[in-house]
């Protein structure tokens, strides 16, 4: 039986379980599998250009002769890093503003609200292709795009809930009280927001995934020969008559990779939703 509620609840949401399941073993094999499989993900062979599923290429070569399992592997370690940095930089970064934002109010949300407008201004993507063309491709900048590209959403959310806090009676008492700014901050505001922090992570990680992967496609992510799903992606389009197995695989593993965070992330806000705790 499990005692903690807001693992309980989670749990009772059967598809976001497995979600977290399939999630894990994509986490482990980025990990993991360049370990396991020790097959040069950038060695050519143009011998064996596009061979078939076999012993030695369990998913096949591309046009270069590369195993394909093999940077399916490292393009896992690749895209889920370039993901997970960005996502907890953005995060940190937007949670920081809409805490200053929404506490301190007046010039300071001012301030913040105008600049977050400017970002809100660019679409999504159209943001983080501006800030690769402006920073140069790479892994590095990649991860840039995407934290800049998370701010606004976290910032603007983590702002909203802090003036609701504001008002509510334990923060008001510690005013009275005397305490410190940076005391309610880290005592008060901080932990009574970070349920909302997570679910606003979790859910950005597989924004974050379909962005570098677009980044990639486009040539302006991770740069050639390191393999990226994206870049795999864009390589194999132009034989999806001949190889369409070469586009698929790529294709459906960003597909499920980002469909597995959404669900994770839908079962997350549902277990820590303070209107459920006493369900």
């Amino acid at each position: 039986m499990i005692k903690n509620p807001v693992i309980r609840r989670f749990c009772k949401r059967k598809v976001s379980v497995v979600a977290l399941f399939l999630l894990l073993l994509f986490v482990v094999a980025g990990i993991f599998g360049p370990i396991v499989w020790r097959v040069d993900p950038i060695q050519q062979n143009y011998a064996e250009r596009y061979a078939p599923f076999s012993l030695s290429h369990p998913l096949g070569t591309d046009n270069l002769g590369r195993d394909t399992l093999s940077r399916m592997l490292n393009g896992a370690r690749t895209s889920l890093s370039i993901s997970f940095i960005g996502v907890t930089l953005g995060a940190c970064v937007g949670a920081f503003l809409g805490v200053l934002a929404g506490y301190f109010g007046k010039w300071v949300d001012t301030i913040i609200s105008r600049f977050i407008d400017v970002l809100l201004a660019f679409p999504g993507l159209l943001l983080a292709i501006t800030i690769v063309a402006i920073l140069g491709p790479g892994t590095q900048n990649t991860m840039y795009a995407i934290a800049i590209f998370g701010i606004p959403n976290i910032c603007r959310m983590v702002r909203g809930y802090v003036i609701r806090l504001k008002k509510s009676e334990h923060v008001e008492a510690a005013i009275v009280m005397g305490s410190s700014h940076l005391r309610i901050i880290f005592t008060h505001i901080i932990p009574n927001a970070i349920s909302q922090i997570i679910v606003n992570v979790t859910l950005n990680l597989g924004t974050a995934i379909l962005t570098a992967s677009s980044l990639s496609y486009l040539g302006l992510g991770v740069t050639a020969p390191y393999p990226e799903w994206g870049a795999m992606l864009s390589t194999a389009r132009e034989v999806i008559m001949t190889h369409p197995v070469q586009v698929l695989i790529p294709g459906l593993t960003i597909t499920l990779v980002v469909m597995c965070f959404s669900l994770v992330g839908d079962g997350l806000r549902d277990a820590l939703d303070p209107r459920l705790k006493n369900s």
